[in-house]
């Protein structure tokens, strides 16, 4: 068998050249790529863009790579101090007195703090026994007023009448001791029976005054009682 040698046609050895020359430049091409694909790697920093902010009147800028933060000044104003508020003087109350300082009307009853018993009245002590006198004050002390309260009533009555059973107010009516207006509803003997105006009259002031004291400042406040 004989091996014979065929020469390729010129054209297709051209376009063999030409197609292997263009496979290489292929491959050195897709390496090159390749090559600059890897060195552009991120290097984990980044230059953030530049933004402002505006609010209420102030700005925050940013720049390079957030390194620094720059805004403009501003003010603090303190308010105002708010207005003092008045105080009111204290006014020193006045010292009391002793009891020895308070100067009385010798012989009479010491007058109380408030009430009544802030009249004086005489205190002449108890009574001859069995004057006039001394039947109310029998009766005062019976009633439970205390002898202080007889000595409001020796004032009253003895303002009113002197203590005369007979005594008698032409103008107006009243009668007795007590001068009770109209002097009958003394009931029996109310013209002349001392015992009987005495215990009408205490009567007339347990239920109208209270006590005494009472009565005796109505007389002093409208001189009647």
């Amino acid at each position: 068998m004989t091996l014979r040698q065929t020469t390729p046609n010129p054209v297709v050895r051209a376009g063999l050249k030409t197609l292997a020359f263009g496979v290489a430049a292929s491959f050195v091409l897709l390496f090159a790529v390749n090559a600059h694909s890897a060195e552009a790697q991120p290097t984990g920093t980044f230059g953030p863009e530049v933004s402002t902010a505006s609010v209420a009147g102030q700005s925050l800028t940013a720049s390079g790579e957030a390194s620094a933060i720059a805004r403009d000044g501003y003010t603090i104003t303190d308010p105002p101090a708010p207005e003092p508020v008045p105080v009111p003087a204290v006014v020193a109350a006045p010292a009391p007195k002793d009891d020895d300082d308070a100067e009385a009307p010798a012989g009479a009853a010491p007058a109380a703090s408030a009430g009544c018993e802030a009249n004086v009245v005489p205190t002449p002590g108890p009574p001859a026994p069995g004057s006039l006198q001394d039947i109310a004050y029998q009766a005062v002390i019976g009633y439970g007023w205390g002898e202080q309260n007889y000595y409001y009533l020796l004032a009253l009555w003895n303002r009113e009448s002197g203590w005369n059973p007979a005594a008698h107010n032409a103008s107006s009516g009243a009668h007795g001791i007590p001068q009770a207006l109209p002097g009958s509803k003394m009931g029996p003997g109310w013209e002349s029976d001392p015992n009987v105006q005495i215990d009408w009259g205490l009567r007339y002031i347990a239920g109208t005054y209270g006590t005494p004291c009472e009565a005796w400042a109505s007389s002093e406040d409208r001189g009647w009682y």
